[in-house]
Formats: structure tokens, sequence, C-alpha cells
């Protein structure tokens, strides 16, 4: 049994409700040495829109969700010091910061409570955490053993979140459904109740999101709070977490991450948050299954979110023919998730990728 085959559900207690992470302490009973894990600028969002307490130990971490980050983070929160051994973390921030809380937790074999800043992925909601390497290279998926004790997602702290964080989650959680759909229409297994869950599941996501994607966006450009606000943020924290928790395989990854795995080895797109990357993979999967019609139905949405469409939205201005070539060996190697929906050559992928230029 592969951990991508089991279903997970979600979050062990999840509330989404203004203010909920000033009650975080009322989750804590039970735990006696709560340490934070948390980003410099999740940080000060936090603690400018709430305290923690001051004996709480707080480790901040930037950069990648990296093996090197993980074992030092869970090396110092698992030393014994005045408060003693950590026996639960906290993660406070976006993807990567939770990811790496979540596999410390896991490499201590503690509970985890995760609180995103930013509604930028479903990292809060997940048990796994992506790996790169210090450098920023994708180097794998880990599964954990549990999923997060407690997930606050608190839409007054989170309408602070820098604009482009969260069209990035649009653009992430708008990948669930073509790429289920695709790995479910390209495969010949027997579908269990609980794939087609998660199928389903990722249809109401796409719908949410194209629905009413702008009037979130435009509620954080004006700081203001609103239903499509809170119903875009519970789309991309934690419903995008049930299409793969449901249907597993079927439902985790498929062409347009494989593209954004293979973009994440080109210096250039460093800058480029992962949402934005996974967008640009939708087109290039659309582009692969020769599926134009439903490429120019979504271009208007892209342009008004302003997501990227040709290599050079990504940043990558020259040697557009070597990055071609590395999106392409990345996406088409056989670990890769690309594989899920069926056999593509490098040829192909360097062709789709010239056809949306």
């Amino acid at each position: 049994m592969q951990p991508e085959d089991i279903v997970r559900s979600g979050p062990n207690q999840y509330v989404c409700k203004e203010g909920i992470v000033k009650e975080l302490q009322e989750f804590l009973n039970g735990f006696h040495h709560p340490v934070v894990v948390t980003g410099n600028k999740s940080y000060e969002a936090f603690t400018t829109y709430t305290a923690l307490p001051s004996e709480w130990k707080v480790i901040q971490h930037e950069g990648y969700s990296s093996p090197e980050a993980i074992r030092g983070i869970a090396k110092e929160a698992g030393e014994a010091g005045e408060a003693g051994e950590a026996d639960v973390l906290i993660g406070i921030g976006g993807g990567t910061v939770l990811d790496t809380a979540k596999a410390a937790a896991d490499r201590l074999d503690i509970e985890v409570i995760t609180i995103p800043t930013i509604p930028g992925t479903c990292a809060a909601s997940t048990p796994l955490s992506v790996i790169y390497d210090e450098q920023g290279n994708f180097i794998r998926v880990d599964y954990h053993k549990r999923s997060s004790y407690v997930t606050l997602v608190d839409p007054l702290l989170l309408l602070s979140s820098p604009i482009e964080y969260v069209k990035s989650g649009i653009g992430d959680t708008l990948a669930k459904w073509y790429e289920a759909e695709a790995v479910v229409r390209n495969t010949k297994d027997s579908l269990s109740l609980m794939v087609q869950a998660g199928l389903r599941q990722s249809v109401y996501i796409r719908d949410i999101l194209l629905n009413e994607g702008l009037q979130a966006v435009e509620s954080i450009e004006k700081g203001e709070s609103s239903s499509s606000l809170t119903n875009v943020l519970e789309t991309i924290i934690t419903l995008a977490g049930t299409v793969g928790g449901y249907a597993g395989r079927y439902g985790r990854m498929a062409g347009a991450h494989a593209i954004h795995n293979g973009l994440s080895f080109i210096q250039e797109t460093h800058h480029v948050l992962h949402g934005q990357k996974v967008a640009y993979g939708i087109l290039v999967q659309l582009a692969l299954e020769a599926r134009t019609n439903e490429i120019q139905e979504i271009i208007p949405f892209y342009q008004k979110l302003g997501f990227p469409v040709k290599l050079s939205d990504l940043g990558i201005l020259e040697n557009q023919e070597q990055a071609k070539r590395d999106i392409a060996a990345h996406a088409c190697k056989p670990e890769e998730s690309l594989c899920l929906m069926g056999a593509f050559s490098e040829a192909e992928v360097i062709a789709a990728i010239e056809s949306l230029e």
C-alpha cells in the first residue's frame, strides 16, 4: 500500500471563523510545551493581529522546506530547554513554513497545529510536505503519519495577505479539477466511491474559483471581508486538500504540477510564486492534450488575474530553448506525475510549450 492510496479526509479539527486564532490557547489543553514555527513576515503579520504567550518558544524559518531545514527545526524544537521538549508544533505562515512545520512534527512524532497567514496553497490542511533542496529545486513529496491536530482559518487575519499570494492560491487550486479530470479520464481502473467524491469536489472547487475568485481578489484589494472571500479562502486552504485526500493518486497531481516541478529548476522562475507556475502548467497540460477550446475559455480569467501564459511571463527571457528542454526533461521522468495522465515524450511537451508561445 502506497501513501497516495490511503484516504485522508483532512485536519483532525478545523475551524474557519473571524477572530478564531485569538482563541488558539483553547485548543492546547493537554499540551505543555508548544513551539511555534513561523517565518519573518508571517510572524509579523500574526503578531500584529494578535499576541502569542511570551513563554512559547518561537523558531523563525526563512528559505525552503528542505531536509536540512526540517532536521534543524526538529532538533531545536526537540531539545530540552527551560520550557522542556516540544509536545506540539504550531506552524504559522505560508505553504513553505507549514510544510516545514508538518515535516518537523512528523520527525519528532508529535502533533502539529496549522495556521495559514496567506491563502497560497492547501498546505494547512494536507498531511504531506513538498520537499525542495536549499536552492529551491523540487525533490519529492513526503506523506506524514498524521493530519494536523487543528487547522484554524481566520478570514480577518488573511485579509492582510499580499494580493499576489491570493492569486497564486487561486492558480494552484484551479489545477485540482484539470489534473484530477485528466488522470481519471486516462485510467482504465475501476474507480471507488472515494475517488469519485474527490473528482466531484474538484468540480465544485473549479466553479467557486471561476465564479467568485475575482470578487475575492477585490475584497483583498479593498481590505474588506466578504462571503466570496471566505468561500475562496476555504476553497484554497481546505476544500483543495479533499481532492487528493479522497481520490489519492487520482486527485493529487498530474501535468500542471509536473510542469511546475520542471520550472523549479529554472533559476529565472524562482521569484515566481508556486500557484503562478502551476497555473501556467494547466495551460501546458491542456495543450499536450490538444484541448485548445478549453485554453481559450480560461485565458480571459488568466488575463484578469495576471497569470502567466508564456515563458516570458515567468521571467524566462533568454535561453528559452534550453528552458523548454529542461522543463520537458523533468516533466517526462518516470517518477513524475505527468505519467498519470498518459505517456508523453519530451518533444511533445516542448511542442505544447511552443504552441502557447
